[in-house]
């Protein structure tokens, strides 16, 4: 998920440090996370009705145990010809356009900006080994999907999402696994983002495949109005989840880190473009604020690393092919 930094407070920020320095949470250390539901930092304030520490173990929790380790372990063969495969994957897309009237303040996005969209994609994952094609274009007039809110965290986790967006990808949902579903919709003042892990539908949570995909607002397309985040790079960064990827500042500076070995440790998430950060002055490296898996703005983030993109390759074939 990306989130807007100008509701975030210091006393937040020390909230969520504090519980990223913890060595284990119980249950929550080793369990796949539910999706990239990783709310506001206005929320880590405690705000919404929820405890910070809930919102924060949610959302940063710890997590030692790779989701996709299993799969690997079964499939070594399949995992090595994944990782080093120079194979371009072709995924399609169902862009789906959620309006509350046909009018740009509505949330009506003219094709060219659609296809500017998946531009950026091409051109962010084109070194990581996929190229997005778009399939098809829809667009829908209802007002009460347009004003989108991401789904409580108390949810079994194949059924989160509010009831909202239950709905609304109930009704829309395109393809199966290998299709990527793109919803642009309103989501307020604070989240710019989310999406869902590819590890949730499997076994018996396949029965909410209709939630897998990514939401995004629709004024963060190439050339909207929500200036810094208006690049396109918000899709850019859930889809990495999408495609398996966690966050670079996934357990702050201890190991494993975000699972992958060549992607610097970092405490917390860049906001801006803070060059020469280096928040885990311990560990080699200073911030990776420039890849899309931070929270940095949109020209600020820039790529991928080879470990991301092989990484992204095996949960594709773990996952999605």
């Amino acid at each position: 998920m990306k989130l807007l930094p100008h509701c975030l407070p210091a006393a937040a920020t020390a909230v969520a440090l504090a519980l990223l320095s913890v060595p284990a949470l119980g249950s929550a250390a080793t369990a796949a996370p539910a999706g990239d539901r990783d709310h506001s930092p206005c929320l880590y304030a405690g705000r919404a009705g929820a405890p910070a520490g809930r919102i924060v173990r949610d959302d940063l929790q710890l997590l030692r145990r790779d989701p996709l380790a299993t799969w690997v372990r079964r499939h070594r063969s399949e995992a090595r010809t994944a990782r080093s495969s120079d194979r371009t994957v072709t995924v399609p897309v169902a862009f789906h356009v959620i309006r509350k009237n046909a009018s740009a303040g509505g949330g009506d996005l003219p094709q060219a900006q659609v296809n500017a969209q998946i531009d950026v994609l091409n051109a962010a994952y084109q070194r990581s080994g996929f190229r997005f094609a778009l399939a098809s274009t829809t667009r829908t007039t209802e007002s009460s999907w347009f004003n989108m809110v991401a789904g409580g965290s108390s949810q079994p986790r194949y059924e989160r999402g509010s009831a909202k967006e239950h709905k609304m990808k109930g009704a829309l949902y395109q393809g199966g696994p290998r299709t990527l579903n793109i919803y642009t919709a309103s989501l307020g003042k604070q989240v710019l983002g989310w999406s869902y892990f590819p590890s949730e539908f499997v076994g018996g949570k396949a029965r909410a495949r209709y939630l897998d995909g990514v939401v995004v607002d629709y004024r963060s397309l190439p050339g909207g109005s929500l200036a810094p985040y208006n690049e396109g790079d918000t899709a850019t960064h859930e889809i990495g989840h999408w495609l398996g990827l966690f966050h670079t500042f996934q357990n702050g500076c201890n190991a494993p880190g975000d699972f992958v070995p060549d992607t610097a440790s970092e405490a917390s998430p860049a906001f801006g473009c803070p060059v020469g950060r280096d928040t885990c002055g311990a560990q080699p490296g200073a911030d990776p604020i420039s890849n899309f898996m931070d929270y940095a703005q949109d020209s600020c983030m820039s790529s991928f690393t080879p470990g991301q993109g092989e990484r992204m390759r095996t949960t594709w074939a773990a996952y999605r092919s």
